[in-house]
Protein backbone atom coordinates (compact mmCIF):
# COMPACT_ATOMS: atom_id res chain seq x y z
CA UNK A 1 0.00 0.00 0.00
CA UNK A 2 2.83 2.70 0.99
CA UNK A 3 4.16 2.01 -2.62
CA UNK A 4 1.28 2.85 -4.57
CA UNK A 5 0.84 6.11 -2.78
CA UNK A 6 4.51 6.91 -2.51
CA UNK A 7 4.02 6.27 -6.75
CA UNK A 8 1.01 8.41 -6.54
CA UNK A 9 2.75 11.18 -5.13
CA UNK A 10 5.96 10.61 -7.27
CA UNK A 11 3.48 10.76 -10.64
CA UNK A 12 1.74 13.86 -9.13
CA UNK A 13 4.76 15.86 -8.36
CA UNK A 14 6.29 15.53 -11.76
CA UNK A 15 2.61 16.67 -13.22
CA UNK A 16 3.51 19.64 -11.33
CA UNK A 17 6.76 20.77 -12.74
CA UNK A 18 6.03 19.63 -15.85
CA UNK A 19 2.95 22.11 -15.89
CA UNK A 20 4.71 24.39 -13.99
CA UNK A 21 8.14 24.35 -16.80
CA UNK A 22 6.47 23.41 -19.99
CA UNK A 23 3.00 26.37 -19.76
CA UNK A 24 3.48 29.12 -21.87
CA UNK A 25 4.27 32.30 -19.80
CA UNK A 26 1.26 33.79 -22.21
CA UNK A 27 -0.58 32.47 -19.64
CA UNK A 28 0.85 34.30 -16.54
CA UNK A 29 -1.94 37.09 -15.78
CA UNK A 30 -1.28 40.53 -17.46
CA UNK A 31 -1.49 43.61 -15.38
CA UNK A 32 -0.82 47.35 -16.77
CA UNK A 33 -1.60 49.44 -13.52
CA UNK A 34 -4.85 48.28 -12.26
CA UNK A 35 -5.66 46.81 -15.94
CA UNK A 36 -5.86 43.13 -16.89
CA UNK A 37 -5.74 41.88 -20.19
CA UNK A 38 -9.00 39.80 -20.93
CA UNK A 39 -8.25 37.70 -23.40
CA UNK A 40 -11.94 36.54 -24.32
CA UNK A 41 -13.08 39.80 -24.77
CA UNK A 42 -9.45 41.02 -25.88
CA UNK A 43 -9.34 44.29 -23.88
CA UNK A 44 -8.32 46.09 -20.77
CA UNK A 45 -10.28 45.53 -17.32
CA UNK A 46 -10.22 46.84 -13.84
CA UNK A 47 -9.45 43.53 -11.74
CA UNK A 48 -8.85 43.12 -7.79
CA UNK A 49 -5.89 41.14 -8.54
CA UNK A 50 -4.13 43.48 -10.62
CA UNK A 51 -4.99 46.66 -7.99
CA UNK A 52 -3.56 44.95 -5.21
CA UNK A 53 -0.63 44.35 -7.63
CA UNK A 54 -0.28 47.77 -7.54
CA UNK A 55 -0.52 48.62 -4.13
CA UNK A 56 2.29 46.80 -3.90
CA UNK A 57 4.35 47.94 -6.42
CA UNK A 58 3.59 51.63 -4.99
CA UNK A 59 3.44 51.25 -1.45
CA UNK A 60 6.62 48.43 -1.46
CA UNK A 61 5.05 46.36 0.27
CA UNK A 62 5.18 42.51 -0.80
CA UNK A 63 2.48 41.17 -2.90
CA UNK A 64 2.45 37.11 -2.60
CA UNK A 65 3.14 35.45 0.93
CA UNK A 66 1.82 35.47 4.39
CA UNK A 67 2.59 39.56 4.43
CA UNK A 68 1.51 40.15 1.15
CA UNK A 69 -1.08 42.43 -0.06
CA UNK A 70 -2.88 40.08 -1.61
CA UNK A 71 -3.58 37.93 0.63
CA UNK A 72 -3.84 39.87 4.07
CA UNK A 73 -6.13 42.36 4.10
CA UNK A 74 -4.31 43.75 7.37
CA UNK A 75 -1.22 44.58 5.44
CA UNK A 76 -3.22 45.74 2.10
CA UNK A 77 -4.88 48.20 4.51
CA UNK A 78 -1.22 49.16 6.22
CA UNK A 79 0.28 49.28 2.60
CA UNK A 80 -2.80 51.92 1.42
CA UNK A 81 -2.17 53.91 4.86
CA UNK A 82 1.29 54.23 4.47
CA UNK A 83 1.30 55.08 0.25
CA UNK A 84 -2.74 55.62 -0.08
CA UNK A 85 -2.48 59.31 -0.80
CA UNK A 86 -0.53 58.26 -4.22
CA UNK A 87 -3.05 59.78 -6.74
CA UNK A 88 -2.52 55.86 -8.51
CA UNK A 89 -3.87 54.37 -5.93
CA UNK A 90 -5.79 56.76 -3.91
CA UNK A 91 -9.24 55.65 -4.99
CA UNK A 92 -8.30 52.08 -4.70
CA UNK A 93 -7.42 52.61 -1.05
CA UNK A 94 -10.61 54.95 -0.20
CA UNK A 95 -11.90 54.00 3.63
CA UNK A 96 -8.19 53.14 4.61
CA UNK A 97 -6.91 56.32 4.84
CA UNK A 98 -6.42 58.31 8.34
CA UNK A 99 -8.75 61.10 6.43
CA UNK A 100 -11.84 58.81 5.79
CA UNK A 101 -12.31 58.43 9.36
CA UNK A 102 -13.55 54.85 10.73
CA UNK A 103 -16.36 53.96 9.03
CA UNK A 104 -17.92 51.21 11.68
CA UNK A 105 -18.61 53.99 14.00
Amino acid sequence: MKKKTVTIAAFNGALLYVAATVLPTSAAIKCKGRLQWNSAVKTWISTPYCEDKLISQVSGYPFNGLNGVKQNPSIKAEACRFAGSDNRIADICAGHLPEDGDQFD
